[in-house]
């Protein structure tokens, strides 16, 4: 008997130990390892409760086996339906049900103290409840396989009520040899059981592992030996084959470029068998046509063998859209020459110490804005294509021609070091735009102004260069014609000294660095007093003096003009006021009035305005406007000359002689002067220059004009234009440039006539 009990344990221990086995391989799979535990200590309560059971069952050596040996079987029940409930997914929480068990255990022991038959029949029950309860749970499962183990844990219940009802205490040997066939048919069916649900949990994994790389968008390739193993769809459809067979080998497929630095990657790989590389690339398709591709390569075993994974990324679209914004950052749209970025980023690079050579060409088209004011800028746009057509045609491979801007084109010569070649890169950069350009239905002809600089004589860096080239470029424009002008050190000491004198205006006006002299006026014959003219001076500080003729164009390019006109207009009327104010004779002040004054439309009241601040009337004071700007700005100038003239104040025609004005002009404007330059002056008493400023004269007779003589330096000449017929003589013979105070005491004296 005992014997057979043995066989009839270790049977299922061996049962058990294989299902732990199988629980090693699988060890996501709970239940397989609990399963195999259960029929483990199932087998150790079997022998130490049964088959090696004390025959003195009084005996405490008994008592203590049979304690253990319930234990164990406790912990078989326990660990089969933890099994169970694992692979049925059902919630099993050991920390809440371990002191469930615990009580079974020590109601089994409390019976089996009061009586060892009571103790075998609630042993029995307990176990063959918790076989029926595991077998409920699988066979919901509804699945023929979990209902199969179902029946087989429903038998054991079965075999497990057998025991005291055909024996005390359990020891039937039928009970025993049906025990061990259901324990060891469960174990087999656990077995078969649990191998099935690991195949199918592999196979979901796989399949879901499947989906995700044949359908994820990253190309996926196995390489073996050069030659492509696998390839998922997104690979083949990124290459254009149907299927991994039509790929083959795959050096076909990697740019010429690229090649040896591919096979020095996949070397190094297969070397180490371990570690990824990242790379990106140009490859081809199977049609040849380019792709741009990012990915990794990784080490991996395939079949058995070393190998490759690819893994790889389209990039083709963004590379094309990052080339096309890099192109459009370099390029300039309209001619697709290289823009300003383009070019400095060359030059930067011609630059280099110790590079050679080159000459810098800034070439811009003569009165280019009067193609698009008068033909449109339709016309402009593909009249600059076709120059830059022409240029790029012609010129050298070596050399870059550039556009920097509306109608500013770059030239980068190379191999220039002297000023000779210099200039005849200039000169053939001018014959090249010597024919007419067809535009349309129009043959245009056009003249480029060339600037050139050459590196390194005239600037180390790009920007030096740049700047050269341009100031050399504008010295162009003052020649007329198509004209080509190396840049000069003196040119940029000029441009400085204008940029310093711009920066420096606008703080000059705020700081009042502004004062006014007068120079007197005297009428003709009697030499007395009859006015002043109001002349800036610009007393900088530490500096000294600065010539009007520097700083008046200056603020006139810069707009600062009109600011400076208001601060002049203001100290001639304050300076009046004073002397109205200390009683002395208010004679007439001219003040030049700058054209850029009249853009304002509310010029003339705002100077009415300020003449009744002061309490003065409008004839003490008299703007003086310069022929030339009365005729380029005539729709704006004459409106406010006649509302000044109409409210008494004197309008003077200032450098009469110099400009182009007609008979005509000098009609319609509401002027009460003509001032004759001193240029008409200078060359008396000759008899030509006379007859003009008597002519000059008659006019202004005929048209109730006064008549100013500027200039006068000599009594020869003051005599002479008295002679002529001019009213009033102005000069360094009667009186140079005063201050305030000096022309007060001028005033004051009893020789000015008042």
């Amino acid at each position: 008997m005992t014997g057979l009990l043995l066989i009839s344990t270790s049977l299922i221990a061996l049962l058990g130990a294989t299902l732990l086995v199988l629980a090693r391989l699988e060890p996501q799979h709970r239940h397989i390892g609990e399963w195999g535990w259960s029929h483990i200590c199932l087998a150790a309560g079997l022998a130490l409760g049964v088959a090696l059971a004390p025959a003195d069952t009084q005996s405490l050596h008994y008592r203590l086996q049979a304690t253990v040996a319930t234990a164990v079987i406790i912990a078989s029940l326990a660990l089969q339906l933890a099994g169970a409930a694992h692979y049925a997914r059902r919630p099993w929480s050991w920390r809440l049900l371990l002191p469930v068990f615990g009580l079974l255990l020590a109601a089994i022991l409390g019976l089996a103290l009061a009586q060892q038959r009571l103790g075998v029949i609630a042993g029995a029950l307990i176990l063959a409840g918790g076989a029926w309860l595991a077998g409920a749970w699988l066979w919901r499962m509804g699945e023929a396989g979990e209902r199969f183990v179902a029946a087989c844990f429903f038998a054991s219940g079965l075999v497990h009520l057998s025991g005291p009802l055909l024996d005390p205490l359990a020891r039937s040997v039928l009970t025993h040899v049906f025990g061990t066939y259901v324990q060891g048919v469960l174990a087999m069916a656990l077995i078969l059981l649990s191998v099935r649900r690991a195949h199918q949990e592999t196979e979901r994994v796989n399949a879901r592992l499947r989906q995700l790389y044949e359908q994820s968008m990253q190309g996926l390739v196995v390489l073996r030996d050069g030659r492509a193993v696998y390839a998922n769809p997104a690979a083949l459809a990124m290459f254009g084959f149907d299927g991994v067979d039509q790929v083959g080998a795959i050096a076909p497929l990697i740019a010429a470029a690229d090649a040896d630095a591919v096979q020095a990657r996949y070397t190094a790989l297969l070397q180490r068998r371990r570690g990824h590389a990242a790379w990106e690339g140009e490859r081809c398709r199977r049609d040849g046509s380019a792709l741009y591709l990012r990915g990794s390569s990784s080490y991996i075993e395939w079949e058995g063998g070393p190998a490759l994974l690819e893994l790889m990324l389209d990039d083709t679209e963004r590379q094309r859209a990052t080339e096309a914004l890099r192109r459009q950052a370099l390029h300039d749209e309209l001619t697709d020459l290289p823009n300003r970025h383009a070019a400095l980023a060359r030059l930067a690079e011609l630059t280099r110490p110790g590079g050679p050579g080159f000459a810098l060409l800034s070439a811009d088209l003569d009165r280019f804005q009067l193609v698009n004011e008068s033909l449109g800028h339709e016309v402009g746009d593909a009249l600059l294509q076709a120059i830059a057509r022409r240029l790029r045609e012609a010129l050298p491979p070596e050399a870059l021609l550039a556009r920097l801007g509306e109608d500013q084109f770059l030239l980068l010569q190379p191999g220039i070091d002297d000023d000779a070649a210099a200039q005849l890169a200039g000169q053939l950069l001018l014959a090249l735009l010597t024919a007419p350009f067809a535009v349309g239905h129009r043959a245009l002809y056009v003249h480029l102004s060339v600037g050139i600089a050459r590196f390194p004589a005239h600037g180390r860096d790009g920007a030096a260069l740049l700047r050269a080239a341009d100031m050399a470029m504008h010295q162009a424009k003052q020649l007329p014609g198509a004209a080509a002008v190396i840049f000069q050190p003196a040119m940029a000491a000029s441009a400085g000294s204008l940029l310093e004198i711009e920066q420096a205006l606008a703080v000059a006006i705020e700081r009042g660095e502004f004062q006014l002299d007068y120079q007197p006026k005297f009428a003709s014959g009697s030499r007395r007093l009859a006015g002043f003219e109001a002349l800036v001076r610009w007393q900088r500080p530490g500096q000294g003096r600065v010539s009007p003729a520097d700083f008046i164009p200056a603020a006139e390019r810069t707009g600062q003009i009109v600011t400076l006109g208001a601060l002049i207009l203001r100290e001639a009327a304050g300076r009046l006021r004073a002397w109205q104010q200390q009683g002395l004779a208010v004679l007439p002040v001219a003040v030049n009035v700058s054209p850029l004054q009249f853009e304002d439309a509310g010029f003339a009241d705002w100077l009415l305005a300020l003449v009744r601040e002061h309490g003065l009337a409008p004839a003490s004071i008299e703007v003086e406007i310069t022929e030339t700007a009365a005729m380029t700005h005539m729709d704006r100038v004459l409106p406010q000359l006649a509302r000044l003239r109409e409210a008494g104040v004197g309008v003077a025609f200032d450098d009469f002689g110099t400009g182009q004005s007609s008979l005509t002009l000098l009609r319609r404007l509401p002027i009460t002067t003509l001032k004759l330059d001193r240029s008409m002056v200078d060359p008396l008493p000759e008899p030509s220059a006379g007859a003009i400023v008597r002519a000059a004269c008659v006019l202004a007779e005929a048209l109730g004009l006064t008549v100013v003589a500027e200039g006068v330096e000599t009594e020869l000449q003051a005599t002479e234009v008295e002679r002529l017929g001019c009213t009033h003589l102005q000069g360094w013979l009667l009186g140079r440039p005063l201050g305030a105070d000096a022309a007060g005491a001028l005033l004051s004296a009893p020789s000015s006539g008042h």
